[in-house]
């Protein structure tokens, strides 16, 4: 199993949610073996990973920073 995309708190809250009603019904290693088969269909079947890239919430900048003068200018004029 891949773990580094696990690493992705979105992506490992998705593969939580998707076992979590088999977490009390079944043995902890075949809820393991589950997790590892999601992880592994999200790696390799070019559906899953297209509809992965599509669902993943885009990186959003919340620094609070703004572009102000001539360089806000400029983005505006590109942007219009």
């Amino acid at each position: 199993m891949d773990a580094s995309l696990l690493d992705d708190p979105w992506i490992a809250a998705q593969v939580d949610a998707a076992v979590a009603p088999y977490v009390d019904r079944l043995p902890a290693h075949e809820v393991a073996w589950m997790r590892e088969q999601l992880v592994e269909v999200l790696l390799h079947d070019e559906e899953a990973v297209r509809l992965l890239r599509r669902a993943h919430p885009r990186e959003v900048d919340e620094s609070g920073e703004r572009a102000f003068g001539v360089v806000g200018a400029a983005g505006r004029a590109k942007a219009g």
